[in-house]
């Protein structure tokens, strides 16, 4: 294995997710996170804080903070909304591919209509079922933290698995110069189509092993301002797996076996910063005012995997195009958020800052997250939010928009999270529990 560092709902606007696997996004599987649209950066607490911004660990709202907290949860998320095997199947059943070599063998095919009509039929098939697919993740987490004097430590640990099996039409510019050729040149000898055809069907795995150790502080400075930092040193393991099977052989009764990269151990680390933002410094350095602004304000950025490196998944030692092993980039991140507290309720938006290849996607993703909480009891709360993908490519990430809602119910130390998102193709869910003392 190579590895890199990696890893209310008032929502009247509910935007469509393209049907195609390579629909980008980060994992968000994390309770507080789900419920309130992937939003955290400057509102994640004491239960996710690590995943989104170290520096909020030290933050720690009323009198009493806690002085040990574990926390533990499990996410998992799928699409429902596949045709995947029967699209496959339909393709290995029709005739549209043995229509086009017949007609690029024919001996009359140049200036023969048949042979740009059977090219086209075979193109639109497959731009038909490109990128369709299934995929499924899921996440589990436990954190154990300590709050101390003058700093709060977090130890976690994570896994992230991701399974995906992706059709990948790749043979238009091929069809086009196969029917350029026999055109101008009908003596020019054909190869073997079935050996040049490149379209297949990708079974790809990772899964994404984490142990962090967050910590972080917090200072008052003027204008009677808490500030907070925070950093965590982070080891990683990716195990990866990446086979590619020709569309017209693939057998969907009988996958092929996974070939899981293995040994390879790397470290990163993420950077936070929160400031919480007075009325008396908004009103005299900001130059702002108004009721808007009663109650806190809580802003805040991080940087994660602040040393991105590549990793490849298992690969033999001999070429073969069953098994690509393109390098996958893991980048750095950066995200800004703001988050308002009132009595009852709170909201809040994050922004990535960078755009982001999500572990085997061809295209890049960058969200706004929007989620909100409202405080029904002291120990009970609702929360929702949505999520915009702003970088939607040709290739990938072309889900538009997820609608988010869960709860939080802490009785006496104890605590009980839930969360759903869905969109038109796309369900999740995920659940946690906290235990104070």
């Amino acid at each position: 294995m190579n590895s890199r560092a990696l890893k209310g709902i008032a929502a009247l606007l509910f935007l469509c997710l393209g049907s195609d696997v390579f629909a980008g996004y980060r994992s968000y599987l994390d309770p507080r996170s789900m419920a309130m649209g992937g939003a955290g950066v400057a509102s994640s607490t004491k239960f996710n804080a690590s995943f989104h911004n170290p520096a909020l660990i030290a933050f720690s709202r009323g009198d009493k903070p806690d002085k040990i907290y574990i926390h533990t949860s499990f996410g998992a998320r799928e699409l429902y909304d596949h045709d995947f095997q029967d699209d496959v199947r339909e393709f290995q059943d029709s005739d549209v591919l043995d229509d086009f070599v017949e007609a690029v063998r024919d001996d009359n095919a140049p200036n023969n209509d048949e042979l740009i009509r059977s090219a086209e039929a075979l193109k639109s098939r497959l731009r038909a079922i490109n990128l369709n697919g299934y995929r499924a993740d899921e996440t589990t987490a436990f954190s154990l933290m300590v709050d101390t004097k003058p700093v709060t430590i977090n130890f976690y640990t994570t896994r992230d698995i991701r399974e995906m099996v992706t059709i990948r039409a790749r043979d238009e510019a091929l069809i086009d110069q196969y029917v350029e050729d026999r055109i101008n040149d009908s003596d020019r000898p054909i190869a073997d189509l079935s050996d040049t055809f490149q379209s297949s069907v990708d079974n790809t795995y990772y899964e994404i092993r984490e142990f962090g150790v967050t910590v972080a502080t917090t200072n008052v400075i003027e204008y009677n301002m808490p500030i907070s930092w925070g950093f965590t040193p982070k080891w990683i393991q990716i195990n990866g797996s990446h086979i590619s099977d020709p569309l017209q052989e693939y057998d969907v009764s009988s996958p092929p076996d996974r070939r899981i990269s293995t040994d390879l151990i790397e470290w990163n680390l993420d950077v936070g910063f929160a400031l919480l933002m007075t009325d008396d410094f908004m009103q005299d350095v900001l130059g702002l005012d108004g009721y808007w602004l009663e109650g806190e304000t809580v802003f805040g950025i991080v940087g994660k995997n602040m040393f991105p490196t590549d990793f490849t998944p298992w690969r033999p030692v001999r070429p073969d195009r069953r098994f690509p092993a393109i390098k996958r980039a893991v980048q750095a991140l950066y995200r800004v958020g703001l988050a308002h507290y009132r009595e009852k309720y709170m909201m809040a938006i994050d922004l990535d800052l960078s755009e982001n290849e999500v572990w085997d996607f061809e295209g890049l993703t960058r969200f706004l997250s929007l989620g909100g909480e409202y405080y029904w009891r002291d120990d009970f709360h609702l929360r929702g939010g949505l999520r915009f993908n702003l970088a939607q490519t040709s290739e990938a990430a072309k889900d538009q928009a997820s609608l988010t809602a869960g709860f939080l119910y802490q009785p006496k130390g104890f605590s009980v999270e839930g969360a759903a998102m869905i969109n038109e193709v796309e369900m999740g869910g995920t659940i946690g529990f906290g235990l104070a003392f």
